[in-house]
């Protein structure tokens, strides 16, 4: 390894994880070393043992849980020797955690300054305006605009990418020595993961602090990290520099994680992507790269949804500013923007799940109620909606048949007689046995849930999927094989798709077409190909360079613009802007044949 063990960090040593009525070790014989100032990345799926390593390390393994060690040392100190006074006095100060879902992370009954100052008082003797300023500092720190603000919110009030980065100015108050980061990134867009790469980055440099990332994210490893260890079923299978393991992997399954990855140039027209075995294959019609195109080209296919003017506020607060846009039955329309740009609200406005303050939604021609209450059965069967978490969309008790027969009964009309059979050739579809009908959610991996919800969204013949972040949380060769469904479904049904995400890889593999918003606003559009290779607005050349491999990360902070004024709301962030763009909001312009950008620098 390359750090000796007296300037190690943290040294482990032969750690074994087992749990009580478990077959296998979670953990099973693993050994690691992080030196002062250095990025550790473990990767693996669901599964593997990655988030056990970092409990046992973090002592926050549950009681059940038995954990055997040669060294778990922190700073030449064994942990497993302190006492939990001992304890509560190192977390937070000298090792802090950041965890994968940052709503479960935070008080919901405290403000975010209350629960920054509360972690800093508890370590430093501080006055409360002091540390209130510090916590502003924080903020600041992970780019959070108006800092002053944010902090008298409260968890609710802040979207996914918000939460996690009030977590990480959290995390980061007190400078500690060892950061241990659990999926931290998966709420988060890709300028803001580039932005806390560079957090990450000044952290090592300036404070040389030492990370151990774990996540199945290669690319967010590859770029933060610089060693990874690969870890498969509870061992180790590969270690080296980050770069070196994923451009030259040696052991079978990096090689198959790496080839499961989506890449920035490469579309469901180049091939299926690599993923496992599955208990049930799908008779699929070939690769992708084979699939037969429409007989007719987008233009002249049937319109499937066609949104026009639609206008959101929340309490006086404009969310979505006059959005139109049209999807055609086929066709995958991606949606890419930061947190908080309006993409999940215009999710749910489409799907009739809230009013939109002004506008209209057609579907197939026909403008509908704007609440899914009021809409006829054939509108309601016509579009269906797959979420983030299906864990929070799926019944925990009941069984995966009775959760795919409703719709089957409701919207497709099926006799109670036929469901059975409905059900098994719907799991089917998704490549799930007929026997996973008997089961119930809680006894599915992830991405078996995941594909559980896709099967129901299907349930009742969709003309209309609206797809909000559906594989974010998944594991990269899950996620292959979520993303070749999707594109066996469409085309085998002619499915149109909103297919919303922050993975810029993923939406350039799944899209025929994207829009880009920014702050409620679509400052681009167009095909897939055309986004990608430009020109383009300056926010979308910000995400691209920050979602490419050796992209810099960005560090400008996000200035405060008067956009009531009628300015472009990007000009506060815009390398280009002059007066004119604070003074008046462009307006879209074609720069060729289906292509609109709005930016007056970009126009004509």
């Amino acid at each position: 390894m390359s750090s000796s063990s007296s300037s190690s960090v943290l040294n482990v040593e032969h750690l074994c994880v087992s749990y009580r009525g478990a077959r296998h070790r979670a953990v099973d014989d693993i050994s690691l070393e992080i030196g002062q100032g250095e990025a550790l990345g473990l990767v693996g799926e669901s599964g593997s043992g990655k988030s056990s390593v970092a409990l046992a390390v973090l002592r926050y393994l549950p009681r059940h849980a038995r954990v055997e060690a040669a060294q778990l040392a922190f700073e030449n100190r064994e942990i497993s020797d302190l006492s939990a006074n001992e304890l509560r006095r190192l977390r937070g100060d000298r090792i802090a955690a950041v965890y994968q879902h940052p709503g479960s992370a935070l008080n919901p009954s405290m403000t975010i300054g209350g629960q920054i100052t509360e972690t800093i008082r508890r370590h430093r003797p501080m006055h409360h305006d002091e540390a209130f300023a510090r916590a502003a500092q924080l903020l600041g720190r992970v780019r959070v605009a108006n800092p002053e603000r944010v902090l008298r919110l409260y968890p609710h009030e802040l979207s996914g990418g918000m939460q996690q980065r009030a977590n990480i100015a959290i995390a980061i108050a007190l400078d500690p020595a060892l950061l241990v980061m659990d999926e931290p990134t998966t709420a988060l867009d890709a300028s803001v993961q580039s932005e806390i790469i560079a957090i990450l980055d000044d952290l090592r440099r300036e404070h040389r602090t030492s990370i151990l990332l774990i996540s199945h994210d290669i690319n967010l490893i590859r770029r933060s990290c610089d060693r990874v260890s690969v870890m498969q079923s509870g061992s180790i299978v590969e270690t080296g520099a980050a770069t070196e393991v994923f451009d030259n992997p040696r052991h079978a399954y990096t090689r198959a994680l790496v080839a499961a990855i989506p890449t920035l140039n490469r579309t469901k027209r180049d091939g299926r992507l690599a993923e496992d075995a599955s208990p049930v294959d799908l008779a699929s019609d070939g690769p992708a790269g084979e699939q037969a195109e429409s007989a007719l080209p987008a233009q002249r296919r049937e319109i499937a949804l066609s949104c026009r003017g639609i206008r959101q506020s929340f309490g006086g607060q404009p969310v979505l500013h006059g959005i139109d846009l049209d999807i055609a039955s086929g066709e995958t329309f991606g949606l890419i923007g930061e947190s908080g740009s309006g993409k999940s609200t215009l999710a749910r406005i489409v799907t009739g799940l809230q009013p939109p303050t002004a506008g209209t939604v057609e579907l197939f021609g026909k403008t509908v109620a704007p609440l899914v209450e009021r809409r006829q059965p054939g509108e309601r069967r016509d579009v269906q909606m797959v979420f983030q978490s299906p864990d929070r969309t799926l019944n925990p008790r009941q069984r995966i048949g009775r959760i795919l027969g409703r719709p089957l009964r409701r919207l497709a009309g099926l006799p109670r007689r036929a469901v059975p059979q409905r059900v098994g050739d719907l799991l089917a579809s998704v490549r799930l046995a007929r026997t996973t009908s008997q089961q119930k959610p809680g006894t599915l991996s992830g991405g078996q849930r995941q594909r559980t919800a896709i099967a129901r969204a299907f349930a009742g013949l969709p003309r209309l999927v609206v797809l909000d972040e559906p594989t974010s949380a998944l594991d990269v060769s899950v996620q292959a094989t979520v993303l070749n469904l999707l594109n066996d479904l469409q085309r085998s049904k002619d499915t149109a798709y909103l297919f919303i995400s922050h993975d810029l890889r993923v939406v350039r593999y799944m899209a025929d077409r994207i829009g880009v918003l920014y702050r409620g606003r679509l400052v681009e559009t167009g095909s897939s190909d055309q986004i990608f290779a430009g020109p383009n607005h300056p926010y979308t050349q910000l995400l691209l360079a920050a979602s490419s491999n050796d992209g810099q990360a960005t560090t400008m902070a996000e200035a405060q613009t008067a956009t009531e004024l009628g300015g472009c709301a990007f000009a506060g962030r815009c390398p280009l802007a002059d007066a004119g763009c604070h003074a008046a909001e462009p307006v879209a312009t074609e720069v060729e044949a289906g292509h609109f950008i709005a930016c007056w620098k970009r126009a004509g």
